[in-house]
């Protein structure tokens, strides 16, 4: 059985795998950044949006 988060995984991997994609940061009206994220075509596949307030906040590390 397969769920979600298996099926995330796999679109990952898939992606990791393939080509990379080309990632762009424009100023958001607010101050935040939107990301503008494209496939090896050039073709837009999804846009995320980085609010202000994580932009000056200090990394995450891993433990």
């Amino acid at each position: 059985m397969s769920g979600n988060g298996e099926i995330a995984r796999d679109a990952l991997t898939a992606r990791l795998e393939g080509p990379p994609l080309l990632l762009v940061e424009t100023p958001a009206e607010d101050g935040g950044l939107d990301l503008l994220i494209y496939d090896e075509r050039g073709t837009l596949v999804d846009v995320s949006y980085v609010p202000a307030e994580l932009l000056d906040a200090p990394a995450l590390e891993a433990s």
